[in-house]
C-alpha cells in the first residue's frame, strides 16, 4: 500500500495601489446590461474578492431585501461589501496504491476548500432574466413565495418592483468540493500462464464522483473570463461540465 497526500495553502492580499487606501478596481462585467461588476481590487483583500450585497431575505410582499450598509435607507451601490472571495484557502491531493498478488488498485482524490462560487446560471433561471425572460427554475416556483410564504427563499413572482441583485450573498455559494478523479483497476497475467507474454488488463474511470453542496454544474469550472482572469475567476455564467470518461486498456510485455 502508497498512500501519498499533498496540501496547498493559498494566501494573497493587495497591499496597495496607486490612489491610496481607499482605492479600488472593479472587475468586468460578466453580462453587459443584465448584471453589474462582481469583484474588486481593493487593498488589504485578496484578487478575486465578491464586492456585492447581502441579501437578508424577503419582506411582506416577497421582495427581497439587503443589508443598508451606508444607512441612507435605500439599497445601492453604497451598499456594497466584501462577501467572499473567489480563491481556495487550500486545495489537496490524495494518491492511493494498493496491490495485492496480481492486483493493482489506483485512487486519486482531488479537492478544494474556501472559495465562493457566484451562481448566475441559477439567478437567471429563477429571476427571468436574460434572452428568455422565462422562470426556468423549478423551485423558484414551487418553493416560491406565492407558494409557501414568509419561509421561501424565492421572492413572489405576482408581485412586482422587486429589487434583484444577482451579484448577493443570495446568490453566492460554497464551492467546496471533494472529487475522484481518476481509479483504475489492474489485473496481471504472468508469462507463464498466457505461455506467450506477461499480460496486463487495466479498466480506469475519470471523474467518477465529486462530493459538494454546490448547486451549479462544476464547483471548480471556469466559464467567465478575459485577460484579468484572476480578477474574474468564480463566476459561473454555465459551461459543459466535467465529463466521465472510462477506459480499457491492455499492456503485453513479451
Amino acid at each position: 500500500m502508497d498512500l501519498h497526500l499533498e496540501r496547498y495553502l493559498f494566501e494573497n492580499r493587495v497591499e496597495r495601489l496607486s490612489g491610496g487606501e481607499n482605492d479600488f478596481i472593479n472587475g468586468s462585467s460578466p453580462a453587459a446590461g443584465m448584471v453589474d461588476y462582481a469583484t474588486i481590487i481593493k487593498p488589504g483583500e485578496a484578487i478575486g474578492t465578491f464586492w456585492g450585497y447581502e441579501w437578508t431575505g424577503l419582506d411582506e410582499k416577497g421582495h427581497d431585501t439587503y443589508t443598508d450598509v451606508d444607512g441612507n435607507q435605500m439599497i445601492d451601490g453604497g451598499d456594497r461589501k466584501v462577501i467572499g472571495k473567489a480563491n481556495p484557502d487550500f486545495t489537496l491531493g490524495w494518491n492511493n496504491s494498493l496491490s495485492y498478488k496480481n492486483w493493482d488498485l489506483n485512487l486519486f482524490f482531488n479537492g478544494s476548500f474556501g472559495a465562493k462560487r457566484l451562481n448566475l446560471v441559477r439567478y437567471t433561471m429563477a429571476s427571468a432574466e436574460g434572452n428568455s425572460r422565462f422562470v426556468t427554475l423549478a423551485d423558484a416556483y414551487l418553493k416560491g413565495f406565492d407558494k409557501i410564504g414568509s419561509s421561501a427563499t424565492y421572492p413572489s413572482l405576482t408581485e412586482g418592483g422587486n429589487n434583484l441583485q444577482p451579484v448577493s450573498t443570495k446568490w453566492l455559494e460554497n464551492a467546496d468540493f471533494l472529487r475522484l478523479e481518476n481509479i483504475s483497476l489492474s489485473y496481471t497475467f504472468p508469462k507463464k500462464t498466457t505461455g506467450f507474454a506477461d499480460l496486463r488488463l487495466t479498466f480506469s474511470c475519470q471523474n467518477l464522483f465529486t462530493i459538494t453542496g454546490y448547486k451549479g454544474m462544476d464547483p471548480a469550472g471556469t466559464t467567465f473570463s478575459n485577460s484579468s482572469v484572476d480578477v474574474d475567476a468564480g463566476i459561473d455564467m454555465g459551461a459543459y461540465p466535467s465529463p466521465r470518461t472510462f477506459t480499457f486498456g491492455l499492456r503485453m510485455n513479451f
